[in-house]
């Protein structure tokens, strides 16, 4: 019984690290939209350098920030700090 129990446990695990827990499946499922997005590379370099810019000063700012906003409303912060830049990314672009 423990046998089975334990085949049964490895199966598990196994299964896990396939799909539950791939970081590499979750990254590259996470790009299928940018890569039905972009049909030149043109397209896709702004595209990737947008996202670099939102990134690097969302994480800046909300580091300079993170003492002085209250826990309670962080998360909202956190969203809005990035909806500023995703928008100034987009106006730009534009």
């Amino acid at each position: 019984m423990s046998s089975k129990a334990n085949t049964q446990s490895s199966l598990q695990e196994f299964v896990k690290g396939l799909w539950k827990e791939n970081p590499v499946l979750v990254q590259l499922l996470g790009m299928c939209p940018v890569l039905a997005v972009t049909g030149t590379v043109v397209n896709g370099v702004a595209m990737g350098l947008a996202t670099t810019f939102v990134l690097v000063c969302s994480n800046l700012m909300i580091s300079l920030l993170r003492n002085f906003i209250p826990k309670q409303v962080r998360i909202a912060c956190y969203i809005v700090v990035i909806a500023t830049f995703v928008t100034m990314a987009d106006i730009f672009i534009k």
